[in-house]
């Protein structure tokens, strides 16, 4: 299920991508403790295409246990395009990434019924230079 799930992030998204989500997705699934639907999960995988290029993802480890996935990845992408962040929309900065994301998930009849995500957006903020660091941290 890992590279089945990783390809449908990082494939270009052309004809049906919310069929294509939704075989591998329930609709709705809870992400974070509130609910998106398929079509919510398609317009991230779109901002995601629009703000990188070159995006190659490194599995780090998983874990696959009865009804549950655990996936440790490193996105390596390149920013070319405006990034919406919780501190406003960064502008593209041409600058390559590394982006580290946990993903836990539940799988219910092959399907992914609910994710908590957890990414290092302090850590992409201050490759982007959006954010900086306290004088003296390092």
């Amino acid at each position: 299920m890992t590279q089945r799930l990783l390809r449908l992030w990082e494939r270009p998204l052309d004809g049906d991508a919310e069929a294509a989500f939704r075989e591998v997705y329930a609709d709705p699934v809870r992400v974070n403790g509130a609910l998106l639907p398929v079509s919510g999960l398609v317009e991230r995988a779109r901002a995601l295409h629009t703000a990188y290029e070159g995006r190659v993802t490194e599995l780090v480890d998983e874990i696959e246990t009865p009804g549950r996935l655990v996936v440790g990845f490193r996105m390596r992408a390149r920013h070319t395009g405006p990034l919406q962040t919780p501190l406003g929309t960064v502008p593209p900065t041409g600058r390559e990434v590394v982006i580290r994301v946990t993903d836990i998930l539940t799988v219910e009849d092959g399907m992914i019924t609910d994710i908590w995500m957890v990414a290092d957006e302090l850590g992409l903020l201050l490759q982007l230079d959006a954010v900086r660091a306290a004088e003296g941290v390092r």
